[in-house]
């Protein structure tokens, strides 16, 4: 059976190559019918904090990637120094100078190899591995031997991580090989960049997957954005868990690095973000802006709204700008302009309902075709590049006509 599994430690937020880790593991497994386990390595007990545990059971609770097992790589420390006086009996690990309990690299070959699942045929020459530490002068077990023995315990059969992790790789492998542990098949990902090439970090960009959440990016767009993220294996543009699971090849992770295109997730999220309910888009909204929305037509036009949005600033921008002229009225019109309001005003200054005003203006040949660049000046003063009849559906006819006579009685 294969056995994937995802071991972050609790040190510091979840961001973004994590996520996509994660979710490459999830969907491997799941596809060939196996197991995914989440391992918490929560050894460094001076960095690892109970918040960033939380962080990560919440991040995968709202991505749905359901594992098999749960488990606390604190729990194995018995096991890590078990096997490191194994390995010290066997004369294959010193206590060096310098402290660290080291392992004694074989020097017969002149390089070292093994096979990646992505990256291929991967040769390390001999003189690039220095004899390297797997425990503290203390004899607790560095990430490089407990990582190993964990996977061993577990019975993990795939490993899929970034490539920064490859000359790990050939440690763990040393040392899997002189303590008689099952082969395990590793796959490598190329590393995620930014747009300019460099890759991505947590000074320079958003790296945070809360952070993405709180501002407004659908965790289905996130989902869809990551599993296309440095992999062709599908041009179906938009696949839920159910189809990931079935369409994920691996195989097809591309081995240049994955740029992240913020405007590609940009174009993920506004079609998801235009699925959303009222209820929920009210939700987007800030307090402030919220307060003085009550006068209005909102629910007429949200759909409007997030056609145009690709995230919460987007939305909040959009209706910002819709009713910033509403007490602060600077229009200007010219003649011409100010003759044609008045017709506006003569035809439409009895009607109650949205559809009498279209015909009416119709009726007069005064169409939003002709009047529509009076009516955006004197509602939004061009702030809302809304379509014309959406905005007055937020206003309401009576108050569009008193912005109507106001303007004609100010000019």
């Amino acid at each position: 059976m294969i056995i994937t599994r995802f071991a972050p430690s609790p040190t510091g937020n979840f961001h973004i190559g994590s996520l996509r880790t994660a979710i490459y593991n999830y969907l491997y497994a799941k596809k060939k019918h196996g197991k995914f386990i989440l391992r918490i390595e929560d050894t460094d007990k001076e960095r690892s904090k109970k918040e960033y545990e939380d962080e990560i059971i919440k991040v995968f609770n709202l991505f749905g990637l359901q594992y098999d097992d749960l488990n606390y790589q604190s729990a194995n420390k018995d096991e890590h120094i078990r096997y490191l006086e194994r390995l010290i009996t066997m004369g294959l690990v010193y206590k060096s100078d310098e402290g660290p309990y080291k392992f004694l690299v074989k020097r017969e070959l002149d390089h070292f190899e093994y096979s990646d699942v992505i990256l291929g045929n991967i040769k390390i020459p001999n003189e690039n591995i220095e004899n390297f530490s797997v425990a503290r002068s203390d004899k607790t077990p560095t990430f490089i031997l407990s990582n190993i023995i964990d996977d061993h315990t577990q019975n993990i059969t795939n490993v899929i991580r970034g490539n920064d992790h490859s000359i790990n790789t050939i440690k763990q492998i040393m040392l899997s090989q002189a303590l008689s542990f099952k082969p395990i098949t590793y796959a490598h990902i190329p590393l995620i960049h930014d747009i300019s090439g460099k890759k991505l970090s947590k000074r320079d960009n958003i790296t945070n997957v809360l952070t993405y959440l709180e501002k407004g990016y659908q965790k289905e767009a996130l989902f869809n954005f990551i599993i296309k993220l440095g992999n062709s294996f599908n041009e179906i543009e938009y696949l839920n868990n159910s189809e990931s699971i079935n369409n994920f090849e691996i195989e097809k992770t591309v081995l240049s690095p994955a740029k992240f295109n913020l405007d590609k997730l940009k174009f993920y999220n506004n079609y998801y973000l235009q699925k959303i309910s009222y209820d929920s888009f009210i939700n987007c909204i800030n307090e402030k802006i919220k307060k003085k929305l009550e006068p209005f037509n909102l629910k007429e036009i949200y759909a409007d709204i997030l056609k145009r949005s690709n995230n919460y600033e987007d939305i909040n921008l959009e209706i910002e700008n819709l009713i910033k002229n509403y007490h602060d009225n600077n229009t200007t019109l010219n003649e011409n302009e100010l003759m044609i309001l008045k017709n506006i005003y003569e035809c439409v200054k009895g009607v109650l309902t949205f559809d009498e005003f279209i015909k009416s203006l119709e009726e007069k040949e005064l169409s939003f075709k002709k009047t529509g660049k009076i009516f955006r000046n004197i509602i939004v003063n061009f702030h809302s590049k809304l379509p014309i009849d959406s905005i007055i559906k937020f206003f309401g006819i009576q108050k569009v006509i008193d912005m109507i006579s106001h303007t004609i009685n100010n000019e």
